[in-house]
C-alpha cells in the first residue's frame, strides 16, 4: 500500500492552485496526493459555525463548508487529536467530526468518552487492503483530554522538571533550563493497550501524534526533540505500530527506522489558510515569537510516501513550499535539495546511517 501522509492542514476557502497538473519548480504540488492508496493528513482547526473560543492563546476556527474542500483535495483521513480540536469546545469538536462525516472522509483521535477517542478507525486503501489509524495528542490544553465521562482527544500527557547547575547560572545568568519531560504512564499504558488492540485486529496499525516543541519556542541548547518524544514513538512501535506521523512543531523533524517501524517526528505544514483566530491578549505569546512563525521553516515541508508492505515501511520525501496563500508548490531545486540535506542531517543525529537521496528516497543503513 502507497500512503501519502502531510502535516498540518487548515483549508478556509477553495485552494487557488489546481488540483491537477504537471509537478515543475512553482507549480501546484496538490496532485501529489492524487497517487496513492491512502491519503492522511493533520486538521489543524475545527470545523464550526458559531460558538465560544477556549481561554487560551489563540483559538482556530473554520467553516463546517470547508469539509467539503478537505474531501475534495483527495485527503482519505484527518487525525483529530491536536490542541485546537477544542477551540470550540466540545460542541465544535462535534461540529467537525459531524462535517467530516459528512463528506466521507474518516477520522480518529476523539469521541464522546476516553474508549471512543482511544478506538482505532479502520481505513481501505484504494487496494482494498485495510490499516487501523489512531491519534493521539500530547500537546494538551487543560480540559481537552477525553475521560469516561467527558468528550475529547485521545491523550497522553507529558510531565516536566526542570534541571539548573547552579554553577553554571552563576557565570551565565539567564541560562535557559533543560526541560525533562517524560510521558504519564496511565495514559501511555492506554495508548498501548489501544495500539495492541488495533494489531490484532488489523495487520497495519498507523498512530498520528501531536507532540514535540515548534522551532520558535525551542531552545537552541535543546536539539529539535523534547526528551519524551524519542521514547515514546519507540514504545508505540514496540506495541504494534507500524508508523508513527508526529506533527505540532510546524516544522521539519527527523526521521527514524525503529525495528521494523518508521517514527516521522513532525511532517511540518501542508496547506495553512488564514482562518479565523482570537485569543486573550494577555496570553499571547511575544511578539518576536509569532514574528518567528514566519520564518523558513514554517514554508518549507514535504509530502511524506510510505510504502507498506512486507517488511519495514519504505520512505520517500517529496519537498514542498508553501505560498504566500499558505498552499503548498513545487519548490526551485535548490530549495527542494536544502529541504532534503536538513532532514538528512537532523536525521543522522538519531542514526549516522541515514542518508536522504537526490530522488528523496530514506536509506537507514
Amino acid at each position: 500500500m502507497k500512503l501519502i501522509a502531510v502535516g498540518d492542514v487548515v483549508v478556509a476557502r477553495r485552494p487557488a492552485l489546481p488540483l491537477d497538473g504537471d509537478l515543475g519548480p512553482g507549480t501546484t504540488a496538490l496532485p501529489l496526493l492524487r497517487d496513492a492508496d491512502l491519503v492522511i493528513g493533520n486538521l489543524e482547526a475545527p470545523l464550526v459555525d458559531s460558538g465560544y473560543p477556549a481561554e487560551k492563546p489563540v483559538a482556530f476556527r473554520v467553516g463546517t463548508a470547508a469539509a467539503a474542500e478537505v474531501a475534495r483535495l483527495g485527503f482519505d483521513a484527518c487525525s483529530l487529536a491536536t490542541n485546537q480540536a477544542l477551540d470550540y469546545g466540545i460542541d465544535g469538536l462535534r461540529s467537525t467530526m459531524k462535517a467530516l462525516d459528512g463528506v466521507a472522509v474518516a477520522h480518529a483521535g476523539a469521541g464522546e468518552d476516553l474508549d471512543e477517542a482511544l478506538r482505532e478507525t479502520r481505513l481501505t486503501g484504494r487496494n482494498n487492503a485495510e490499516i487501523a489509524f489512531l491519534s493521539l495528542c500530547s500537546a494538551l490544553p487543560p480540559g481537552f483530554n477525553a475521560t469516561s465521562h467527558r468528550p475529547g482527544i485521545a491523550p497522553v500527557r507529558i510531565e516536566q522538571s526542570y534541571e539548573f547547575d547552579g554553577v553554571l547560572l552563576e557565570e551565565q545568568p539567564g541560562t535557559v533550563p533543560y526541560v525533562c519531560t517524560r510521558a504519564r504512564e496511565a495514559d501511555l499504558a492506554r495508548a498501548h493497550q489501544a495500539v495492541r488492540r488495533a494489531k490484532e485486529r488489523f495487520g497495519t496499525v498507523v498512530v498520528a501524534v501531536h507532540w514535540g516543541v515548534p522551532w520558535c519556542y525551542l531552545p537552541d541548547n535543546q536539539g529539535p526533540l523534547a526528551e519524551y518524544q524519542q521514547p515514546l514513538g519507540r514504545s508505540l512501535i514496540d506495541a504494534g505500530a507500524d508508523l508513527v506521523i508526529g506533527h505540532h512543531p510546524h516544522c521539519l523533524h527527523p526521521v527514524e527506522r525503529y525495528r521494523d517501524g518508521l517514527i516521522l517526528y513532525s511532517t511540518g505544514n501542508f496547506l495553512f489558510h488564514s482562518c479565523e483566530e482570537v485569543g486573550e491578549p494577555d496570553r499571547r505569546p511575544p511578539a518576536r515569537y509569532k514574528q518567528r512563525m514566519s520564518d523558513r521553516p514554517w514554508f518549507e515541508s514535504a509530502v511524506f510516501e510510505i510504502d507498506l508492505g512486507e517488511g519495514p515501511p519504505e520512505l520517500r520525501l517529496h519537498p514542498v513550499e508553501l505560498d504566500a496563500d499558505g498552499e503548498p508548490t513545487v519548490p526551485s531545486p535548490a530549495t527542494g535539495h536544502a529541504i532534503l540535506r536538513r532532514v538528512e542531517e537532523l536525521s543522522r543525529d538519531l542514526n549516522p546511517s541515514t542518508r536522504v537521496g537526490a530522488d528523496g528516497r530514506v536509506r537507514f543503513g
